[in-house]
C-alpha cells in the first residue's frame, strides 16, 4: 500500500524530530501497530488523532499546519457538518469540477493567500 501524503508527512516529521514509531507511539499512549496504520493508511484518521498528532509535533517545535486537510484526503472524506450552504456547494463544485490540475493549483494558491491575509 502506497503512503498517503498524510502518511509521508507524519513519517518525515517523526524522523525529523528524532522519534521512532515505537517512541512516538509510547508518548502518544498507543500501539506501534495503530500508529503505523495511521501512517500507512490502513486506519482511518479521526479528528481526535489529528489533534493528538498535531499537538505532539507542535510540542517538538515541528507543527504541521495542514494536518487536518491531509487526513481528510487520506480518509477520502470531508465532513460538511457545520458548514454553511455556500461552503458545502463550493466543496461539491470543486469535487465535480472539470478544472485542470494547473487551474486547481491556482485556486489553492489563491485560498492560501486569502487565509494568510485574514490571519494578519
Amino acid at each position: 500500500m502506497a503512503l498517503s501524503e498524510f502518511g509521508k508527512t507524519i513519517r518525515k516529521a517523526r524522523i525529523d524530530v528524532g522519534y521512532t514509531l515505537k517512541t512516538m507511539s509510547q508518548e502518544l499512549e498507543t500501539s506501534t501497530a495503530y500508529l503505523s496504520g495511521l501512517e500507512t493508511g490502513s486506519k482511518k484518521i479521526s479528528k481526535n488523532w489529528v489533534s493528538k498528532i498535531y499537538t505532539f509535533f507542535k510540542s517538538k517545535g515541528h507543527p504541521i499546519s495542514n494536518l487536518g486537510q491531509l487526513a481528510d484526503v487520506a480518509n477520502e472524506n470531508v465532513s460538511l457538518s457545520g458548514l454553511s450552504q455556500q461552503q458545502q456547494m463550493l466543496i461539491a463544485g470543486f469535487a465535480h469540477s472539470p478544472f485542470t490540475p494547473d487551474e486547481l493549483k491556482k485556486f489553492a494558491e489563491f485560498l492560501e493567500d486569502i487565509n494568510k491575509c485574514s490571519k494578519e
